[in-house]
């Protein structure tokens, strides 16, 4: 596969998605810290429950543990 004109491997094209997806997963972290979830996240409970749990699988691979922990608050509020 080729990006920009450059061959990349299959490793290289997961590393790259693996960084846009946790780029994505901070902003969304960002927003709801400014906003709150239900601005930030405009969606069912049931998705906004989803990408939270998304996001704490990334923050305890990142080992991110305060954002883990507000994120664990977060879906606590929503049960």
């Amino acid at each position: 596969m080729y990006i920009n004109g450059r061959k990349i491997t299959i490793e290289e094209l997961e590393q790259l998605a693996n960084k846009l997806i946790g780029t994505l997963l901070d902003q969304m972290f960002n927003q709801i810290q400014k906003e709150g979830l239900d601005k930030a996240c405009p969606y069912p409970k049931s998705q906004q429950k989803a990408a939270l749990k998304k996001m704490m699988e990334y923050y305890i691979e990142q080992e991110e543990y305060e954002k883990c922990a507000t994120v664990r608050d977060i879906l606590k509020k929503l049960k």
